[in-house]
C-alpha cells in the first residue's frame, strides 16, 4: 500500500488527530505511531513496522550506535488504535518530541505517514524543494 498526498489537520486540546480519510480507508485499526527523523512522527502499518523491526534488528547488537537506535526507535514507539472518528491519540511525549503544535501537516511517504508540525513542515519544504533535482540526481544509480 502507497500513502501519497499533503493534507492539513488540527491537533484537538486531548491530542486527537484525525486522519485523511484517504489514509484512513488504508489502514487497519492497530497502527504504529513513532518518532521519526527530521522532527516528525511517522505512522506506519503493523507490516512496515515489522520491516523496521526487522531492518534494525540486522545490526549488531555489540555495536553502540546499533544498541542506541534500536533503544530510541522503539522506546518512542506506540501501538495506537484509530478510533470511530478516524482520530488517533498522540503521547505526549511524542508531541514534544516533534514540536507539534495545534497546526500540523500529514504527509504521505510512500510506505508510511508522516506527521509535522506545520511551521517546521514549512521550514522543510523551503529548504529541500529548491534542492529537489539535485538530490535525484546524487541518489541516481546509488540503488541498483
Amino acid at each position: 500500500m502507497i500513502f501519497l498526498g499533503t493534507y492539513k489537520h488540527t491537533l484537538d486540546n486531548k491530542n486527537r488527530l484525525t486522519l485523511p480519510s484517504k489514509f484512513i480507508a488504508k489502514l487497519p485499526e492497530n497502527i504504529y505511531l513513532s518518532k521519526g527523523l527530521d522532527g516528525c512522527l511517522e505512522i506506519r502499518t503493523p507490516e512496515e513496522f515489522t520491516k523496521r523491526y526487522e531492518y534494525l534488528n540486522q545490526y549488531s547488537e555489540n555495536k553502540r550506535d546499533s544498541r542506541n537506535a534500536a533503544r530510541i526507535y522503539f522506546a518512542n514507539s506506540h501501538d495506537v488504535e484509530v478510533d470511530k472518528a478516524k482520530r488517533i491519540l498522540v503521547p505526549p511525549e511524542l508531541i514534544t518530541s516533534a514540536g507539534l503544535t495545534k497546526n500540523v501537516v500529514i504527509i504521505g511517504v510512500g510506505n508510511k505517514i508522516e506527521i509535522w508540525d506545520e511551521l517546521q513542515y514549512s521550514k522543510f519544504q523551503k529548504q529541500t524543494t529548491p534542492m529537489y533535482e539535485e538530490i535525484v540526481e546524487r541518489l541516481d544509480g546509488q540503488h541498483e
